[in-house]
Formats: structure tokens, C-alpha cells, sequence
């Protein structure tokens, strides 16, 4: 079996898309949970892809370095949009899952940074 050690993202990543979740069913928005439900591995996936370009595991020179995250960066950002375009076909609400699937990183920094803020140690 495989072993995975979540970061302290990742596992923030996974509080907000289940309470997402747990809004989406409780409000009857199916069709969000669903968007939430395929765009949430996509996002940890991603994720991981560029954490592997931020930690620099080759010990690339910094040039090739920055070239590698940059590049996945692009590449990050291209697949995020053509994701929304696709999740268009599914309604506004699947649409509205999707985006706030591929934002729980973002979502997750911002908590970090309101803890900080008020001195909570984030």
C-alpha cells in the first residue's frame, strides 16, 4: 500500500472541499458537489506537480530551475482554463464546483495568512 504524507495544505485543501461538500448537499446543489468532487484531485494533483518544481529535487542549476517552475506554472494555468471551459458544458453550478475546486489552494493560504495576521502562529 502507498503511503502519502499530506502537507499542511493538502489536508486544509481537504477541510474546505469537505465542508464545500457538506454546504453543496445540504443546500441541494448536486451538480457543485460534483464540479467539487472532479476538480478537487485535479487541484491536489497540480498542487503536487508544482511542489516538486518548487523543491527543486533535480538540483537544477537556478536558471533551469526557474525555467521548470515557470513552465509548470503555464502549464498549470492552461489546464485550469481549460477545465472551466469544459466545466461550462455542465451548467453554472457545475461550473461554480469546479471553480472553487481548483481554489482551495488559494483559499487555504489566505486562512494562513489571516493566522498570522492575528498572531495565531499559521
Amino acid at each position: 500500500m502507498i503511503k502519502i504524507k499530506l502537507t499542511r495544505t493538502e489536508k486544509g485543501m481537504l477541510a474546505l472541499a469537505a465542508l464545500a461538500a457538506a454546504a453543496g448537499l445540504g443546500g441541494g446543489y448536486y451538480a457543485f458537489v460534483a464540479g467539487l468532487g472532479i476538480a478537487l484531485p485535479v487541484s491536489l494533483g497540480l498542487f503536487r506537480w508544482q511542489l516538486g518544481a518548487v523543491a527543486n529535487l533535480d538540483n537544477l542549476p537556478p536558471q533551469k530551475a526557474f525555467n521548470r517552475f515557470f513552465g509548470r506554472s503555464l502549464m498549470r494555468s492552461s489546464l485550469t482554463l481549460a477545465l472551466l471551459g469544459l466545466a461550462l458544458a455542465g451548467g453554472i453550478e457545475f461550473l461554480f464546483g469546479v471553480f472553487a475546486g481548483l481554489l482551495l489552494q488559494v483559499l487555504v493560504y489566505m486562512g494562513e495568512a489571516i493566522l498570522i495576521i492575528l498572531g495565531k502562529e499559521g
